[in-house]
């Protein structure tokens, strides 16, 4: 929206730029920037940089580069790159069978760490510190070779996301923060420094300009810092914070760090219990035959020299526990619990041991009181010493429905999981009792999400891109704030909020909530425009006007409802291409297809539409989608879209043998030569990108589900 003293938003100068915008959109934008000297700069600054960067290539790797990396593959080099991208090797599928084997190990991953800084070409930038393997609060000199985006301006700023050893896994309710400034030295070199807080074992950084509207993240890499020991290891506790950042962005670097810890800390249960979780877990089931003998092995090894001690830590008896348990090891499961819950009966382990077996019981005798009361002593007893502790009393809370102690178990929840807030006041909602103050705290999200805050956007992110995903959470949460005011007695103003949360954005499921919610009130008009849209998105294909009558109980006319649907088809293609980009591809793009030939990435997609997907087998969550691609590229081919689908490794006779046993026809192609990460700037499997017929990223994302409209808008 451009009003009279407001300039319009970013996307929509882009696409202004590109040309993409409706007619009488253009128009409006067209009135406001023959009276807006900075908004017309904004434009001429995107037609330039989009011409810039359509003559950009790849950088060309170093001749002999392939060559030497093979040649290291084949000698057993797997060391970690932890600011590269991931090497597409070949899973190793078992680990030495002896601790003491691991000494050789152990020296090697010290001496062959490497230092954090990585060179991309003049699409992004190249990020130093000295030193490289910091001691815990150091201070440090920075040094930034700009990217194209970012040279130029006297000063940038360095933002971080700091963690201590008390971190959880994955990212949510993190906080991030500004580390630095860098100051220019010439056209492209920026230097400063930064301390490191005392407590932080690791750090990820990005860097952006003064405003927030370019953002170099090292392809969402981002660059890294890990705390070291005096020997110049990086320490056990920033390794493992390494492995919580990396939950959700990149599972197989996070298997990869699992092992490295392995190596670097052979002697601690806690590496090969937390190794045997990423390959249960990351490679699958299929890949544990070889790695559970050794595993086996080891577990007897650990009780054996364990089991002569008078005195375990609670964290030995924890992990032996654990590891016995993951193991499949029955005996030495039940040994070590009967040791964990008699010598260390408030530790970790032993408290989600205790709170379980509440739960276990509940589920059998029905008595969800005894339950509550028992879960209640249980906190006194030991406080938030483990995660699943306060799942399992949120649970049995909810279970009970009491006010008193849906609140009690929520603040001990909140304690412990910052990042749910907007959740619990959700769930509140749910309830009577609580409906009010459910109301009160979506409301004190939604006036939160309003209000820019740096510490909050992701380091990924530009100002811009946060404000949609804000603006994108903020519709969910009216969503529900709105159906509550309805259930509480207030339909008018619950209808007006349920507007605002389908005014903007594409969301089915959402214009389908609320389509029940209006028809609940007899606002029949209102449910049919929203199922309209909810029935132009190609995804839902098999909903016809029967299933409109169907689900508002009344006869539909066919002539209203088509023309209805095809309203819903013009807001689709506005709202969808509202959140596209327009990303320019090298030319030089090189894929393996069978039999080792290369084939480039223009030549299969050139003047069509073309879907791409990147997976692994090295990655649980892109194994389990990979029915579902085959469903939606069958799909997108009948439509005549290009598939591209990307996998990290040679296209060698076993990968196809694989792709045959789970009846998999789309094409795939190894990226051997990183081109394919590279230019999509794709770090972390699955995902997926829509390119146009001009060759364009438009589209990048990792929900599936948003495929068929994204493809039916560039159509």
């Amino acid at each position: 929206m451009i009003g009279p003293l407001l300039h319009a938003r970013e996307q929509t100068l882009k696409r202004f730029a590109d040309g993409e915008l409706p007619p009488q959109t253009r128009e409006r934008v067209a009135a406001h920037l023959a009276r807006c000297v900075a908004c017309r700069g904004y434009v001429a600054f995107a037609r330039e940089l989009r011409a810039r960067v359509v003559a950009l290539d790849a950088v060309t790797a170093a001749p002999g580069l392939l060559d030497r990396v093979t040649a290291r593959l084949a000698a057993g080099d797997n060391v970690i790159l932890p600011v590269a991208d991931p090497r597409p090797t070949h899973v190793v599928g078992s680990v030495p069978a002896a601790i003491a084997a691991s000494v050789l190990v152990l020296a090697t991953a010290w001496l062959l760490w490497p230092t954090p800084h990585l060179s991309a070409g003049s699409s992004e930038g190249l990020l130093r510190f000295s030193p490289a393997r910091p001691l815990a609060g150091a201070t440090l000199q920075v040094e930034y070779r700009a990217s194209a985006l970012l040279a130029g301006p006297d000063r940038l700023v360095l933002r971080a996301r700091f963690r201590t050893p008390r971190d959880d896994p994955y990212n949510r309710g993190m906080r991030q923060t500004t580390a630095g400034v860098l100051t220019r030295v010439d056209r492209e070199l920026y230097r400063g420094s930064l301390r490191l807080p005392d407590s932080v074992v690791y750090a990820v950084f990005a860097v952006e300009d003064s405003g927030g509207r370019h953002v170099d993240s090292n392809g969402s890499r981002l660059w890294e810092l890990l705390v070291h020991d005096t020997l110049g290891r990086p320490t056990f506790d920033a390794l493992t914070q390494r492995e919580h950042d990396l939950m959700g962005r990149n599972w197989e670097l996070g298997y990869e760090t699992a092992r490295r810890v392995a190596a670097l800390y052979p002697e601690r249960i806690e590496s090969w219990s937390n190794l045997l979780f990423y390959e249960k877990h990351v490679l699958g089931e299929s890949h544990l035959d070889s790695t559970l003998v050794s595993h086996r092995a080891r577990l007897k090894a650990f009780h054996a020299r364990l089991n002569s001690q008078t005195t375990p830590s609670s964290d030995d008896l924890g992990f032996m526990f654990w590891y016995a348990l993951s193991i499949g090891d029955s005996t030495l499961e039940a040994y070590w619990k009967d040791r964990l819950e008699r010598e260390a009966p408030r530790s970790p382990f032993a408290a989600q041991n205790r709170a379980l077996a509440i739960s276990a019981r509940m589920w059998k005798d029905k008595d969800s009181l005894r339950a509550l009361a028992d879960m209640d002593r249980l906190w006194d007893d030991v406080g938030p010493a483990h995660g699943n502790v306060v799942n399992v009393g949120w649970r049995v809370a909810q279970i009970v429905g009491d006010s008193a102690g849906l609140v009690r178990w929520a603040s001990h929840y909140l304690d412990m999981n910052r990042g749910d807030s907007a959740w619990i006041a959700t769930a509140f909602t749910r309830y009577s009792g609580l409906r009010n103050e459910g109301m009160r705290l979506l409301r004190q999200e939604l006036h939160a999400l309003d209000t820019p805050d740096d510490a909050r956007r992701s380091l990924e992110h530009t100002v811009e891109e946060q404000r949609a995903a804000d603006a994108a959470n903020a519709r969910s949460l009216l969503a529900v704030l709105g159906q509550a005011l309805v259930a509480s007695g207030h339909a008018t103003a619950g209808l007006d909020t349920l507007d605002l949360a389908v005014r903007e954005g594409w969301d089915v499921a959402l214009f389908r909530d609320v389509a029940r919610t209006r028809l609940a009130t007899g606002d029949t008009a209102g449910a049919l425009t929203l199922l309209a849209f909810a029935a132009a998105d190609p995804a839902a294909e098999s909903w016809t006007v029967d299933s409109t009558r169907r689900f508002i109980g009344s006869a539909v006319d066919t002539a209203s409802w088509g023309r209805a649907v095809e309203h819903g088809r013009f807001e689709m293609r506005s709202r969808v291409l509202d959140r596209a980009t327009r990303r320019p591809l090298p030319a030089s793009i090189r894929l393996e297809r069978a039999a080792g030939r290369l084939v480039r990435f223009d030549s299969l997609a050139r003047g069509r539409v073309t879907f791409v997907a990147f997976w692994s087998r090295r990655c649980g969550p892109s194994l389990e989608e990979l029915p579902a691609l085959e469903r939606m590229t069958a799909r997108l081919r009948r439509q005549g879209v290009g598939i591209v689908t990307v996998t990290d490794e040679r296209m060698s006779e076993e990968l196809q043998r694989f792709l045959v046993a789970k009846h998999l026809s789309f094409p795939v192609y190894g990226d051997v030569w990183r081109d394919a990460s590279r230019a999509f700037n794709q770090w972390g499997t699955p995902s997926y990108f829509v390119v146009d017929a001009s060759g364009q990223v438009r589209f990048a994302y990792r929900d599936l589900k948003r495929t068929p409209a994204e493809v039916a808008v560039l159509q």
